[in-house]
């Protein structure tokens, strides 16, 4: 069931598509189909197949000049849903080429799916081969890891590094491998599955293609079955078949097949559901506003007087809309007979690192400029980190942040510390004010007190399970007293030098004023934050009402005894 809707909505969501490869038919030479190349015959195949079901097929027979040609790369990029690209485009020195196109279509943010589409001999070696090129790692990284195991020989892990996940960890575990203090700083914490193929491909790097100087450092998660996402892009790796693909169907369920087994398959298909239904509804502006004039509307712009102020209002017009047009949307994967039977399909077994990165899906999203090279304001629900792993949550007035200049670039913040205990971070969920970062870390938000957790001892003649109640019993009792304890977050002032955010990173400034010796001891300090991530307004209003209302609390005093 889970197959079939996957397969429905990929098919509803590609309908333009790329095909390239060297060996393709040049629809536009004037020769005849040439039957005895493979390649030449399934791409003219595909093309017809794709047209008889009312999708587009973009046939581009690759020359290595295209490469240096920004319009031909835009044409073959620009408004396409799947990408099928021949691994091998000039023989065993196209691999290269392949890479650089894959580099192109995944910085592409409307690319959802891109195909390494192969008939080569090395086809099992492709994923190492994007490891190796999508990993960040330059020339002399991949010397200090193979300096680091060179008690390894270059073919020790050829066999193992292409097993399925339990072969390889209980490979690392049998040779005592030591992930925890892996050579390179930026690759430390990643799947050890991820560290052992890295390892081999270092003992054997000049094998492989690294990019001098390295690419620009892509997510590359191996989803297993030979697919990746490499940032927020599918990338599977297909063999051809020269007589199965060339019925469109037939290719998308292969397709579709494989991505059902990604970890976050769910997830990816609802974005493209949603995307279908915005693609597919003809009338995204409502017709109350098109009865109105551009005249109305411009005077209603001069009236404002600032553009800035007139761009807002309408941008929330619009996602107004957008919000009541996926309301009104009947997602396939939101039906209840299908959630219910899914449900059963799944195995009851999460991970705390499951939990906190839906927690994570939940609570924030990372802010990114549509257009390349704008530079973001400090907004409200912006997260930044200093370097002493102090956290600062930006709560004042989203109207502020538009015009610092009105508060003398004076901004409100809370500030907060990790919470190191996952677990009993998702036992509390927001009751203590905590956030979950995409940076794998919780944050608490203001002074609370942590949980007092009482050590309990076996008692004689007391089972093991008798034990873990009374134990449960206990963690529970300390998370209700912590409830009603008194929980504090002080809104803090810091001056920001410049609310652009260069780098995703600025400098704020803090006046320290303690009274000292009958005098005050005044310090202006300033040091630099990064930014982490933006929580949802949600989230941030939470917090920000808690904070200011911290001015206005009454304490009182009672007898006690």
């Amino acid at each position: 069931m889970y197959s079939d809707k996957a397969f429905n909505i990929l098919n509803s969501s590609i309908n333009n598509a790329v095909f390239i490869d060297e060996k393709a038919k040049d629809f536009y030479s004037g020769t005849a189909l040439d039957q005895g190349i493979p390649e030449e015959k399934l791409s003219f195949q595909l093309f017809d197949t794709f047209k008889k079901n009312g999708k587009n097929l973009v046939v581009h027979k690759f020359e290595k000049s295209n490469l240096e040609e920004p319009n031909t790369l835009e044409y073959l990029f620009k408004g396409k849903d799947l990408i099928l690209l021949d691994w091998e485009l000039a023989e065993l020195a196209g691999q290269e080429y392949s890479l650089i196109l894959l580099a192109e279509a995944i910085r592409k943010p409307n690319i959802n799916f891109c195909c390494v589409y192969s008939s080569s001999n090395n086809f099992n070696q492709i994923p190492l081969f994007l490891d190796a090129y999508f990993s960040g790692l330059t020339k002399e990284n991949y010397e200090q890891i193979k300096n680091e195991f060179s008690f390894f020989e270059t073919g020790d892990l050829a066999e193992v590094v292409n097993k399925d996940e339990g072969t390889m960890l209980q490979f690392i575990e049998e040779h005592n491998l030591d992930f925890e203090n892996f050579p390179i700083e930026n690759a430390k914490g990643k799947p050890a599955t991820f560290l052992l193929r890295l390892v081999h491909i270092a003992l054997n790097v000049d094998k492989f293609i690294v990019p001098d100087g390295g690419v620009a450092k892509h997510e590359v998660l191996n989803t297993g079955d030979d697919s990746f996402m490499i940032n927020n892009t599918f990338v599977l790796t297909l063999k051809k078949d020269f007589d199965g693909d060339s019925d469109v169907n037939k290719l998308l369920r292969r397709i579709s097949d494989i991505m059902v087994k990604n970890k976050g398959s769910f997830f990816q298909l609802l974005g493209l559901e949603m995307q279908s239904v915005f693609n597919s509804n003809e009338r995204f502006i409502d017709e109350t506003i098109l009865k109105s004039s551009t005249e109305a509307l411009f005077k209603f712009r001069n009236h404002i007087k600032d553009d800035k102020t007139f761009g807002i209002i309408i941008k929330k017009l619009l996602l107004e809309q957008a919000y009541l047009q996926l309301r009104t949307a009947k997602l396939k994967l939101l039906d209840s007979e299908f959630l219910e039977h899914r449900s059963k399909e799944i195995a009851d077994v999460v991970t705390n690192e499951d939990l906190h990165q839906l927690n994570v899906f939940y609570n924030s999203v990372s802010v990114k400029g549509l257009i390349p090279g704008d530079v973001p304001n400090l907004n409200f629900g912006d997260v930044f980190r200093d370097a002493e792993e102090n956290y600062y949550l930006c709560i004042t007035a989203l109207c502020d942040c538009y015009y610092p200049n009105k508060i003398d670039s004076n901004f409100y913040f809370a500030k907060g510390k990790v919470f190191e205990d996952v677990e009993t971070a998702l036992r509390l969920g927001d009751t203590a004010f905590l956030s979950f970062l995409p940076n794998s870390k919780v944050v608490q938000w203001g002074d609370a007190e942590l949980v007092k957790k009482v050590k309990i001892k076996k008692l004689e003649g007391e089972s093991e399970d008798q034990l873990k109640t009374r134990k449960l019993e206990s963690e529970l009792n300390a998370y209700r007293a912590f409830l009603h304890k008194p929980f504090y977050i002080k809104p803090k002032i810091y001056n920001v030098e410049n609310y652009k955010l260069i780098d995703n990173k600025m400098r704020i400034w803090e006046i320290k004023n303690k009274f000292f010796k009958e005098e005050f001891d005044q310090k202006l300090d300033y040091f630099d934050v990064t930014y982490v991530t933006t929580l949802r307004n949600d989230y941030t209003q939470r917090i920000a009402n808690h904070a200011f209302g911290h001015p206005a609390r009454v304490g009182v005093d009672f007898v006690k005894i």
